[in-house]
């Protein structure tokens, strides 16, 4: 009689585990069967970006694991910022990545995870040629450089508008390089970034530092899906809340200095 009831039970726990698994599959549905397929852009430390021809960053390591806790094979594809939006309306991704924020407008179109973290915008300075500068009221007679489409670049003209900066200089996303040779050169006064990726530029680069964060405008950031598949994003926001339980998500944040 133990004997059978022990291969009822086995039997029960098949039965439930394997409902569950096929529920969990059924939930997180993909293009691909098996695998996540994630937009990005690579030219985003220390998010994304490629080292010696590799794929790395924090959100490359954080979509692994979450790859990894739906049962998922993580498959990245390189995009650009300008169009990453667009295409996952059309759906040629599962989701997409990029240190992306959470805005109303973006809501409208896009599903999204809850926000994975939540920063601000800085303004990073050549310490030289600006020793001066170290709040937001030394910013009066300032022009910043940002990126264009971003929400760096509405803030910027809403400080511009409020009298808070002088001037907003826009380069396209792929060529902060340029911005950041401007501020060395002394072209403009500073460049907006949110707060990881100035920081992890100002480490990076001689003589740049962050001479103050935006306190009135804060980022949420997060991951976006397709409006017709919110089974994904329940998932996803659930390896997201066990990877912030069991420690993993703050072991990522050390490894990649993003706090």
């Amino acid at each position: 009689m133990r004997v059978k009831a022990l291969a009822i039970v086995a039997s029960l726990l098949v039965t439930v585990f394997g409902s569950a698994a096929a529920e969990t599959s059924q939930k997180t549905n993909t293009l691909a069967p098996g695998v996540l397929r994630i937009g990005a852009y690579f030219i985003n430390p220390p998010f994304e970006f490629l080292a010696k021809g590799k794929k790395v960053g924090f959100e490359v390591d954080l979509m692994k694991e979450i790859a990894r806790r739906l049962r998922l094979r993580p498959a990245f594809v390189n995009t650009q910022w300008e169009v990453i939006l667009q295409q996952m309306q059309d759906g040629r991704y599962d989701c997409i990545v990029g240190t992306i924020t959470i805005t109303a407008e973006r809501q409208q179109n896009l599903a999204w995870s809850d926000p994975y973290m939540t920063t601000t915008l800085s303004l990073v300075v050549d310490s030289a040629r600006m020793p001066q500068i170290h709040g937001l009221a030394d910013f009066k007679d300032a022009t910043v450089g940002v990126q264009a489409a971003t929400t760096d670049y509405d803030v910027a003209v809403a400080m511009q508008q409020h009298g808070e900066i002088k001037g907003v200089q826009v380069y396209p996303f792929d060529r902060i390089a340029d911005a950041m040779t401007d501020l060395a050169a002394g072209r403009i006064t500073a460049v907006m970034k949110v707060y990881p990726v100035a920081a992890w530029l100002a480490r990076r680069t001689p003589g740049l530092r962050i001479a103050v964060q935006i306190p009135h405008d804060p980022q949420p950031l997060g991951i976006g899906f397709a409006k017709n598949n919110p089974g994904l994003v329940v998932a996803v926001n659930s390896a997201l809340a066990e990877m912030k339980q069991d420690g993993a998500f703050a072991r990522l944040g050390r490894k990649w200095a993003v706090p």
